[in-house]
């Protein structure tokens, strides 16, 4: 109701009455303050629905860019896991090649020393034969060294004279 409206009301309730006046009044102003409330809690609760939409657009967002960050941060950490394996397969082929190179130079040498070990025992069979037959030569040497002083001594037996000028 119009404030004019309310003050002619008021006036007129001079003329009329005060009792019945009061009451028009009292119940006027009481509908307006039931509106003006009612309009207030329309617009609080509309004000709240909108804090509630603008709460949930911005937990959204969040929500978002917390899963764009958690995304980033996987793959990054993906892409240096994939890296390191790579680097690791890498380093193990490596390493398999070159146990693999290290393997066959032992199976190579090891080849070796059994080729020498048996060169080996062949040159000491041959050096004990040889070993035996010099024992046999300087055996057969000192058995006709004794039979050279020996037939030294039968011819000096035979020549009596010169036996002793020429020793």
């Amino acid at each position: 109701m119009e404030p004019g409206v309310v003050v002619a009301l008021v006036g007129a309730a001079g003329a009329v009455g005060a009792g019945l006046t009061g009451t028009v009044v009292a119940h006027v102003l009481g509908r307006q303050t039931r509106a003006a409330q009612q309009r207030l809690a329309e617009a609080q609760a509309k004000q709240a629905e909108a804090a509630a939409e603008q709460l949930q657009a911005e937990e959204d967002r969040i929500r978002q860019s917390i899963y764009q960050d958690l995304t980033r941060d996987l793959r990054t950490e993906l892409q240096q896991v994939k890296a390191a394996l790579h680097d690791a397969r890498q380093s193990l082929a490596a390493t398999s090649a070159e146990a693999e190179r290290l393997r066959q130079r032992v199976v190579e040498l090891e080849s070796r020393i059994a080729q020498l070990g048996g060169e080996v025992r062949s040159v000491q069979a041959e050096r004990d034969q040889l070993r035996i037959q010099l024992a046999g030569k300087e055996a057969t040497i000192t058995a006709l060294t004794g039979q050279i002083g020996d037939l030294k001594a039968q011819l000096a037996a035979l020549q009596p004279g010169t036996t002793s000028a020429k020793h």
